[in-house]
């Protein structure tokens, strides 16, 4: 098995279950040392990015099952940078696995977004047409899944594309933003949070990966993917906040205050050259104001292991997580 993006979040997450599972595992990695040792020597790696051709052909060869989680997921910055992982990397990965040796490819398994929908004001589902999309990172994984389909079509090879959203759990870089502000900064809700959140923890993607991998269902097909309770973003804010004991200011706006706001203050930091990710822009406001509760009708409806941990349990592993990072940050 292959798995990009092993030294991310998900990645990790992934690499730690499968290696449970005893499967044999290569990874490629831009920065192998940042491969926690007490994997890193049980994992074939390939160093490299997704730049490099002959490190996705070394990494990918003869592999029954690839994961491709490395992504650019950063809430801010240039389109170059976006475009060069999510869409260039995936061509260059597409590119590796034709050019190797694949007879054995079982399933690609592509770990999209939601973004790719643009923040429609009501849930989507598979079927919805993607529209260009308004934010870097949206629209170059819209692109690089619309490349990474047609091209596996042309070439036969079996694939899946999964759609999360927006993933909780140990290790979350998601919880541990929201967590910081919580606990001591300024933390924003739109409209008073009623939208749903769309959350999904991780060892519950990691059940839907694992899923879509085997399943004859999930054979080049597209799906959505979240838990199956409606959390919002009120209810997720107020219970994370409370078991924090958290003292940050949690500040509700209106959705077209937030938004005007958001667009002065980076258009005013983009105008400067400021570094750093400015503290509102209009992705965030979109984030929080439109739901991330898409449709998860076709997933269900397909078989897959939905929920098998649940919002209390997840969100209480996020929280002791996070206080343990905390400690040990200070």
């Amino acid at each position: 098995m292959c798995v990009t993006g092993a030294t991310g979040f998900l990645g990790g997450h992934l690499v730690r279950r499968l290696l449970k599972f005893g499967a044999r595992v290569t990874v490629l990695a831009r920065s192998p040392e940042k491969l926690p040792p007490d994997i890193a020597s049980r994992l074939t790696i390939v160093p490299g990015d997704l730049s490099s051709l002959a490190a996705l052909e070394q990494a990918v060869c003869d592999c029954d099952f690839i994961f491709h989680c490395a992504a650019n997921v950063a809430t801010w910055d240039q389109r170059a940078n976006y475009d060069a992982a999510n869409i260039e990397g995936v061509c260059n990965l597409i590119a590796a696995i034709n050019r190797a040796p694949h007879d054995r490819l079982r399933r690609l398994v592509h770990v999209s977004t939601v973004d790719v929908y643009g923040f429609p004001v009501r849930p989507a589902d598979e079927s919805m047409p993607l529209p260009v999309n308004d934010f870097g990172y949206g629209e170059s994984k819209r692109l690089g899944e619309k490349t990474m389909r047609a091209e596996c079509d042309r070439l036969g090879i079996p694939y899946t594309v999964i759609r999360p959203g927006n993933i909780t759990g140990p290790g979350s870089p998601f919880i541990s933003r929201i967590g910081k502000e919580l606990v001591s900064g300024l933390m924003l809700k739109i409209n008073s949070g009623q939208v749903h959140a769309g959350l999904i923890d991780v060892d519950n993607l990691l059940d839907v990966l694992l899923w879509s991998g085997v399943s004859a269902n999930a054979l080049n097909a597209v799906f959505n993917a979240r838990d199956p309770y409606a959390v919002s973003w009120n209810e997720f804010l107020r219970d994370f906040k409370a078991q924090l004991a958290g003292k940050g200011i949690v500040l509700n706006l209106g959705y077209w205050p937030a938004i005007m706001a958001a667009r002065l203050i980076a258009g005013g930091h983009s105008m400067l050259r400021l570094s750093g990710e400015p503290l509102l822009h209009p992705l965030i406001v979109q984030i929080f104001g439109k739901t991330c509760g898409h449709s998860i009708e076709r997933i269900q409806n397909a078989g897959a292991p939905l929920g098998t941990v649940d919002y209390a349990t997840s969100l209480a592993r996020s929280v002791a997580w996070f206080k343990a990072q905390q400690s040990e940050m200070s």
